[in-house]
């Protein structure tokens, strides 16, 4: 697109398509004077640029009208009425401040059977599994651990307070996915949020139209799955259902798995702003083979998690509205020894039961001034769990709801959290600078505080650059400070970890080939880890003093849509710095120093697509059985085909081709070879 700025900096002139990248930049927060559309314009590159022409609509602040013909574009014009738009300033619902996304385009080159297994794709991403399809799965982001790395779902944290362990439990299937985002730590705190490492943003696909999906599919151990979704538009309203069943016999013994999910979702966009309100459900009962410790490997996990957020959007006299409401509630039963399958010793009193809740109400307000936009809100959040184990004693036992048996939750705790921030941002012509710094206060850890400096910058028209810096914090979850086991020892005295960061990211577009990369530091304090001394058999929670990572990533897309229909590939290394003595750590320093990653789409005939995938991980740390082993590099290797046939698409897909043996972690084999193949039916 080309722009022509009038002399008030707030308003441009619209006039023609150029494709530029940076003018949805240029476009935000302003008004937009819309001239004329020529028609060949209007048959040749508004298709080509309707996503881009919604993002600008979508981005503008302020009324668009219809202007009159210039002599500079008399080429059979077509006028355009008058309409009057509410604009919205960017969420964290897409955030322009990613530096890392996966695509919908990008994803249909992935071969992946988990919304887990499609997150280790992006950059600077490791994903830990114990068990393959998202069984149970340890998300990680450039070097950090599970619990440092924020989940959101269309921009609503659903992070787990009890433990990281239970981020993935998102009650959504692959097919909704319409694209994820890496956002660092400084962007994210002008929505009231803070994390360690940066956060995770998983966004749905939003559809326009009636239509119906369904998707069948079988493979090897046992597998089965079952997914079917709908969308209806009534008026302003669309409305979005899914459910999904699988089901495994397990890949090796006790590793069999039951998943059952339900995702509703409601869109209403009107005249002044947007409504979003969205409701998951999902049950998970697996086996856990060694998930959690090698001396009593006959476990098994069933967790039941239940979100749901209301988010609105307006504009009032010139400020941008905000509020979201949100909650979680999750359900977890762990048995160490597997009931009805294995006799527990009679030291073994019961099974664990914990009942953890969120929830949290978010108010954001922006208002644009000339060139600067001021941002100002709050955020009030309330995490509490009961338990049989973690926690405080009560004072009257809760009952245990949904279980057979007489259980009861014994101990329990909560922490309240309030935060204000403020956000000052800047538009040059050339440059947009934006200063924030949050407040916060909780019950726990008591008063700390985050800032951060974010900066785009174009440079042509295909070539973008981000900055940011800042200081962010993460507090200990509820298992960091409670739990007790015969292998665990918690710490109740823990403080938050605290992280100062640094990083850069450029990306290029240019025709059929896009390039990214990014360079960070963090200096990270009060560390939080389990650590344990060679001959120890427990392990304890600590702060450690202080570890530095630093690290970089890079990534290639080509993109020439013929018989090599796309091409992908990406590189990432990360190091750690800490002075690690002779102890053995269970996470922090045990993290993937060198990912290598590649993929390929092949088109040899329009209705059929090949996918080749390959990826290299190279894990530093260690793990023990039978004595201390460091991690082995690995190759893991992935190819699917899917074949169009009117309505239908039939698909065969397989993993881990290579048969490799290798570990996540200690004691838990990952799966070898394995095949799945179904039919896909989309109904428009």
């Amino acid at each position: 697109m080309y722009f022509t700025k009038h002399i008030n900096s707030a308003v441009i002139r619209f006039k023609r398509f150029s494709r530029a990248t940076y003018a949805v930049f240029q476009s935000m927060h302003r008004v937009v004077n819309i001239g004329h559309v020529a028609s060949y314009i209007a048959d040749c590159q508004m298709r080509k640029a309707t996503g881009a022409m919604l993002l600008v609509v979508a981005l503008c602040a302020g009324p668009v009208s219809a202007q009159e013909v210039g002599d500079d574009d008399s080429r059979d014009p077509i006028l355009l009425p008058t309409l009057t738009v509410a604009a919205l300033t960017d969420t964290v619902e897409s955030s322009p401040d990613a530096v890392a996304v996966i695509s919908q385009h990008q994803l249909k080159g992935i071969t992946a059977n988990s919304v887990g297994e499609l997150l280790k794709q992006l950059p600077g991403v490791d994903l830990r599994t114990r068990g393959g399809n998202d069984v149970q799965g340890d998300l990680t982001l450039r070097g950090g651990t599970f619990d440092q790395v924020l989940v959101l779902l269309n921009g609503i944290n659903i992070s787990d307070p009890q433990t990281g362990h239970h981020n993935l439990d998102i009650p959504i299937d692959l097919a909704m996915v319409d694209r994820v985002e890496v956002i660092p730590s400084a962007a994210l705190l002008h929505y009231g949020l803070t994390s360690y490492c940066g956060a995770i943003n998983i966004v749905t696909t939003e559809c326009h139209r009636d239509r119906l999906r369904f998707i069948l599919s079988g493979g090897s151990f046992g597998q089965a799955n079952l997914s079917a979704g709908a969308t209806k538009v009534l008026g302003p309203w669309t409305l979005s259902a899914n459910a999904s069943y699988r089901r495994s016999d397990g890949y090796r013994t006790n590793t069999d798995f039951r998943h059952g999910s339900l995702f509703l979702q409601a869109r209403r966009q009107d005249s002044i702003g947007l409504w979003h309100l969205q409701l998951g459900g999902q049950v998970k009962d697996f086996g856990s083979q060694a998930f959690y410790s090698t001396a009593y490997p006959d476990q098994y996990e069933a967790t039941r998690t239940l979100t749901a957020s209301v988010n609105r959007q307006r504009m009032w006299k010139g400020v941008h509205l905000e509020a979201s409401l949100y909650g979680r509630l999750h359900r977890d039963r762990f048995e160490l020894f597997r009931h009805e399958k294995v006799v527990p010793p009679a030291w073994y009193a019961d099974h664990n039961y914990h009942l953890s809740n969120s929830e949290g109400l978010r108010l954001r307000a922006a208002k644009r001034f000339g060139i600067t936009t001021s941002t100002i809100g709050t955020e009030l959040r309330r995490d509490a769990i009961v338990s049989n184990v973690l926690g405080k004693p009560l004072a009257v036992a809760i009952p245990v709801r949904f279980e057979s048996g007489d259980h009861s939750y014994t101990h329990g705790t909560s922490r309240f959290s309030a935060s204000c921030f403020v956000e000052e941002g800047v538009d040059f012509s050339w440059i947009h600078v934006a200063a924030t710094g949050l407040l916060s206060y909780n019950n726990f850890t008591h008063w700390n505080y985050a800032y951060g400096l974010n900066a785009r910058m174009p440079l042509g028209p295909n070539t973008l650059v981000r900055a940011s810096v800042g200081r962010s914090w993460r507090l200990p979850t509820f298992t960091d400070l409670y739990y007790h086991s015969a292998t665990q020892i918690s710490n109740p005295n823990l403080q938050a970890e605290v992280s100062h960061h640094a990083e850069i990211n450029m990306s290029h577009q240019c025709r059929q080939w896009t390039v990214q990369g990014t360079l960070f530091a963090r200096h990270g304090t009060n560390v939080i880890d389990w650590i344990r001394q060679p001959e120890e058999t427990v392990w304890h929670c600590v702060n450690h003093a202080a570890v530095d990572a630093l690290g970089g990533d890079v990534a290639v897309s080509y993109s020439p849509k013929g018989f090599v229909y796309r091409v992908d590939g990406a590189y990432s290394y990360c190091t750690l710095a800490q002075k690690a003595d002779d102890y053995i750590s269970n996470y922090v320093l045990d993290y993937l120093r060198h990912k290598l990653s590649f993929s390929m789409v092949l088109a040899p005939v329009t209705s059929l697509h090949v996918k080749l995938m390959a990826d290299y991980l190279y894990r530093v740390g260690s793990y023990t059985d039978n004595g201390v082993h460091p991690y082995q590099p690995v190759w893991l290797v992935n190819a699917s085909a899917e074949y169009l046939l009117k309505q239908f698409v039939f698909f065969i897909e397989g993993y881990n081709l290579l048969n490799a043996q290798y570990l996540d972690y200690g004691g838990v084999p990952q799966p070898g070879v394995s095949f799945l193949a179904g039919v896909k039916l989309n109904v428009l």
